[in-house]
Protein backbone atom coordinates (compact mmCIF):
# COMPACT_ATOMS: atom_id res chain seq x y z
CA UNK A 1 0.00 0.00 0.00
CA UNK A 2 1.48 3.41 -0.91
CA UNK A 3 2.40 5.78 1.89
CA UNK A 4 -0.28 8.40 2.52
CA UNK A 5 0.28 12.11 2.81
CA UNK A 6 0.57 13.30 6.39
CA UNK A 7 -2.60 15.36 6.05
CA UNK A 8 -4.68 12.20 5.47
CA UNK A 9 -6.75 11.60 8.60
CA UNK A 10 -8.43 8.58 10.14
CA UNK A 11 -10.80 8.40 13.09
CA UNK A 12 -11.54 5.45 15.35
CA UNK A 13 -14.79 5.58 17.34
CA UNK A 14 -16.29 2.75 19.32
CA UNK A 15 -16.56 0.91 22.59
CA UNK A 16 -13.89 0.05 25.14
CA UNK A 17 -12.06 -2.31 22.75
CA UNK A 18 -10.73 0.83 21.06
CA UNK A 19 -9.13 1.78 24.39
CA UNK A 20 -7.40 -1.58 24.51
CA UNK A 21 -5.12 -3.63 22.27
CA UNK A 22 -7.48 -3.68 19.27
CA UNK A 23 -7.68 0.11 19.03
CA UNK A 24 -3.98 0.57 19.69
CA UNK A 25 -3.01 -1.90 16.96
CA UNK A 26 -5.22 -0.21 14.35
CA UNK A 27 -3.97 3.23 15.38
CA UNK A 28 -0.34 2.11 15.12
CA UNK A 29 -0.82 0.46 11.74
CA UNK A 30 -2.53 3.54 10.31
CA UNK A 31 0.09 5.93 11.70
CA UNK A 32 2.81 3.75 10.18
CA UNK A 33 1.16 4.38 6.82
CA UNK A 34 1.12 8.14 7.27
CA UNK A 35 -2.34 8.79 8.70
CA UNK A 36 -3.05 11.25 11.46
CA UNK A 37 -5.27 9.24 13.81
CA UNK A 38 -7.88 10.30 16.34
CA UNK A 39 -9.03 7.43 18.55
CA UNK A 40 -12.08 7.56 20.84
CA UNK A 41 -13.19 4.55 22.85
CA UNK A 42 -16.10 4.81 25.25
CA UNK A 43 -16.59 2.16 27.95
CA UNK A 44 -19.96 0.43 27.62
CA UNK A 45 -20.80 2.27 24.42
CA UNK A 46 -23.34 1.10 21.88
CA UNK A 47 -26.49 2.12 20.06
CA UNK A 48 -29.07 0.32 22.22
CA UNK A 49 -28.66 2.52 25.30
CA UNK A 50 -28.20 6.17 24.34
CA UNK A 51 -29.42 7.06 27.83
CA UNK A 52 -26.11 5.64 29.06
CA UNK A 53 -23.83 6.95 26.30
CA UNK A 54 -25.24 8.78 23.30
CA UNK A 55 -22.76 7.90 20.58
CA UNK A 56 -24.20 10.53 18.25
CA UNK A 57 -23.00 13.18 20.71
CA UNK A 58 -19.59 11.49 20.87
CA UNK A 59 -19.46 11.41 17.08
CA UNK A 60 -20.34 15.10 16.87
CA UNK A 61 -17.24 16.02 18.87
CA UNK A 62 -14.80 14.17 16.63
CA UNK A 63 -12.78 15.83 13.82
CA UNK A 64 -14.49 14.30 10.80
CA UNK A 65 -14.50 16.16 7.50
CA UNK A 66 -13.51 16.02 3.86
CA UNK A 67 -9.88 15.35 4.82
CA UNK A 68 -10.94 12.17 6.64
CA UNK A 69 -10.01 9.11 4.65
CA UNK A 70 -11.85 6.70 6.94
CA UNK A 71 -13.79 6.45 10.15
CA UNK A 72 -13.48 3.06 11.84
CA UNK A 73 -16.55 2.10 13.88
CA UNK A 74 -16.59 -0.70 16.44
CA UNK A 75 -19.88 -1.07 18.31
CA UNK A 76 -22.30 -3.86 19.12
CA UNK A 77 -20.97 -6.08 21.89
CA UNK A 78 -22.79 -3.92 24.44
CA UNK A 79 -25.98 -3.84 22.37
CA UNK A 80 -27.36 -7.33 23.06
CA UNK A 81 -29.97 -5.94 25.47
CA UNK A 82 -33.27 -4.09 25.48
CA UNK A 83 -33.18 -0.84 23.51
CA UNK A 84 -33.99 2.35 25.39
CA UNK A 85 -36.24 4.60 23.37
CA UNK A 86 -36.07 8.35 22.87
CA UNK A 87 -39.34 10.16 23.72
CA UNK A 88 -40.18 10.56 20.02
CA UNK A 89 -39.66 6.82 19.52
CA UNK A 90 -41.93 6.00 22.47
CA UNK A 91 -44.80 7.83 20.83
CA UNK A 92 -44.72 5.26 18.07
CA UNK A 93 -44.08 2.19 20.23
CA UNK A 94 -45.97 3.15 23.38
CA UNK A 95 -43.09 1.78 25.47
CA UNK A 96 -39.96 3.13 27.15
CA UNK A 97 -37.89 0.28 25.72
CA UNK A 98 -38.19 -2.71 23.41
CA UNK A 99 -36.85 -6.18 24.25
CA UNK A 100 -33.93 -7.66 22.39
CA UNK A 101 -35.08 -10.12 19.75
CA UNK A 102 -38.39 -8.40 19.03
CA UNK A 103 -39.11 -7.14 15.52
CA UNK A 104 -39.39 -3.63 16.92
CA UNK A 105 -35.89 -3.98 18.37
CA UNK A 106 -34.51 -4.88 14.96
CA UNK A 107 -36.26 -1.88 13.41
CA UNK A 108 -34.98 0.53 16.07
CA UNK A 109 -31.43 -0.78 16.02
CA UNK A 110 -31.21 -0.96 12.24
CA UNK A 111 -32.44 2.61 11.89
CA UNK A 112 -30.02 3.91 14.53
CA UNK A 113 -27.08 2.12 12.94
CA UNK A 114 -27.93 3.42 9.47
CA UNK A 115 -28.40 6.99 10.68
CA UNK A 116 -25.19 6.89 12.74
CA UNK A 117 -23.17 5.72 9.76
CA UNK A 118 -24.80 8.14 7.32
CA UNK A 119 -23.86 11.04 9.62
CA UNK A 120 -20.24 10.05 9.07
CA UNK A 121 -20.76 10.07 5.32
CA UNK A 122 -22.57 13.41 5.36
CA UNK A 123 -19.70 15.04 7.24
CA UNK A 124 -17.39 14.26 4.33
CA UNK A 125 -15.50 11.12 5.32
CA UNK A 126 -14.59 9.11 2.24
CA UNK A 127 -15.29 5.82 3.97
CA UNK A 128 -16.90 4.49 7.14
CA UNK A 129 -15.46 1.07 7.96
CA UNK A 130 -17.78 -0.88 10.24
CA UNK A 131 -15.78 -3.55 12.07
CA UNK A 132 -18.46 -6.03 13.04
CA UNK A 133 -18.36 -7.42 16.60
CA UNK A 134 -15.73 -10.11 17.07
CA UNK A 135 -16.50 -13.66 18.12
CA UNK A 136 -16.89 -13.95 21.89
CA UNK A 137 -16.30 -16.84 24.28
CA UNK A 138 -19.83 -16.60 25.66
CA UNK A 139 -22.30 -18.77 23.70
CA UNK A 140 -25.47 -16.82 24.55
CA UNK A 141 -23.86 -13.48 23.67
CA UNK A 142 -22.32 -14.97 20.51
CA UNK A 143 -25.78 -15.98 19.29
CA UNK A 144 -27.17 -12.51 19.96
CA UNK A 145 -24.23 -10.84 18.28
CA UNK A 146 -24.90 -12.64 15.02
CA UNK A 147 -28.18 -10.72 14.76
CA UNK A 148 -26.38 -7.47 15.53
CA UNK A 149 -23.76 -8.22 12.88
CA UNK A 150 -26.50 -8.81 10.33
CA UNK A 151 -28.27 -5.54 11.18
CA UNK A 152 -25.03 -3.56 11.05
CA UNK A 153 -24.22 -5.09 7.66
CA UNK A 154 -27.64 -4.12 6.32
CA UNK A 155 -27.28 -0.62 7.76
CA UNK A 156 -23.87 -0.10 6.15
CA UNK A 157 -25.18 -1.24 2.77
CA UNK A 158 -27.96 1.35 2.97
CA UNK A 159 -25.56 4.29 3.37
CA UNK A 160 -23.52 6.29 0.89
CA UNK A 161 -20.03 5.47 2.23
CA UNK A 162 -20.08 2.65 4.80
CA UNK A 163 -18.75 -0.88 4.37
CA UNK A 164 -19.15 -3.69 6.89
CA UNK A 165 -16.11 -5.85 7.58
CA UNK A 166 -16.56 -9.25 9.18
CA UNK A 167 -14.09 -10.03 11.95
CA UNK A 168 -15.22 -13.57 12.70
CA UNK A 169 -13.05 -16.69 12.66
CA UNK A 170 -12.29 -17.31 16.33
CA UNK A 171 -15.42 -19.13 17.52
CA UNK A 172 -14.43 -22.35 19.27
CA UNK A 173 -10.73 -21.45 19.01
CA UNK A 174 -10.04 -18.95 21.76
CA UNK A 175 -6.41 -19.90 22.23
CA UNK A 176 -3.42 -19.43 19.93
CA UNK A 177 0.16 -20.48 20.56
CA UNK A 178 -0.78 -21.29 24.14
CA UNK A 179 -2.19 -17.81 24.74
CA UNK A 180 -5.83 -16.87 25.34
CA UNK A 181 -7.30 -14.69 22.59
CA UNK A 182 -10.01 -13.27 24.85
CA UNK A 183 -9.74 -11.73 28.28
CA UNK A 184 -11.40 -13.51 31.24
CA UNK A 185 -14.68 -11.65 30.57
CA UNK A 186 -14.96 -13.61 27.32
CA UNK A 187 -15.54 -10.67 24.96
CA UNK A 188 -12.63 -8.24 25.20
CA UNK A 189 -9.68 -9.28 23.07
CA UNK A 190 -6.34 -10.09 24.58
CA UNK A 191 -3.30 -8.55 22.86
CA UNK A 192 -2.79 -11.82 20.98
CA UNK A 193 -6.46 -12.00 20.04
CA UNK A 194 -6.48 -8.41 18.82
CA UNK A 195 -3.44 -9.06 16.64
CA UNK A 196 -5.10 -12.12 15.11
CA UNK A 197 -8.26 -10.17 14.27
CA UNK A 198 -6.24 -7.32 12.75
CA UNK A 199 -4.22 -9.74 10.61
CA UNK A 200 -7.50 -11.25 9.42
CA UNK A 201 -9.13 -7.97 8.40
CA UNK A 202 -6.05 -5.97 7.35
CA UNK A 203 -6.06 -6.98 3.66
CA UNK A 204 -9.66 -5.84 3.20
CA UNK A 205 -9.19 -2.70 5.30
CA UNK A 206 -6.08 -1.61 3.40
CA UNK A 207 -7.71 -2.31 0.05
CA UNK A 208 -10.70 -0.16 1.00
CA UNK A 209 -8.39 2.68 2.01
CA UNK A 210 -6.95 2.86 -1.48
CA UNK A 211 -8.18 5.91 -3.44
CA UNK A 212 -11.03 4.92 -5.71
CA UNK A 213 -11.67 1.62 -3.91
CA UNK A 214 -15.25 0.40 -3.94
Amino acid sequence: MPEKALEAAAVLVGSSSFNQAFGHIIERELERRGYQVTRKGVDGAGLARPDFHDMNQVLGELPIGHETAAVFVYLGVNDAQDAWLYPEERARAGLASVPFGAADWDAVYGRRAREFLERICERGARRALVLLPVDVNLPDLQRRLERIRELQTQAAAATSCAVAIRTNGDEGRFEADGLATRQPDGFHMSPRGAQIVWQRIAPQVLQLLEPGAR
